[in-house]
């Protein structure tokens, strides 16, 4: 079971297991702050849990990801084929 603890959207946020209760917690708060103690009383049994990076937006997207890339190699070959274009002009010049 995951409770969640309200916080500030602009401080990370880690994940606890207790290993006293084996309660999962989400809390916001500093880099610099630490939970060591588990709100079932138990001392230091508190131990952070690594989460992965990213979050996952709400507002989907009418795009399907599969697109999003595609869209991005294309506007980067394009990109690169100007840039190609641009450097011989260059070099034509010399």
């Amino acid at each position: 079971m995951i409770l969640m603890k309200k916080g500030r959207n602009d401080l990370p946020r880690y994940t606890y297991r207790c290993d006293a209760c084996a309660e999962y917690f989400e809390v916001f708060h500093s880099i610099h702050d630490r939970l060591t103690d588990c709100k079932c009383g138990s001392e230091g049994s508190l131990k952070r849990v690594p989460s992965l990076p990213f979050r996952v937006s709400i507002n989907q997207s009418p795009q399907k990801p599969g697109e999003v890339v595609r869209e991005f190699i294309e506007d980067t070959r394009r990109e690169i084929e100007e840039e190609k274009r641009n450097m011989k002009g260059e070099l034509d010049d010399i």
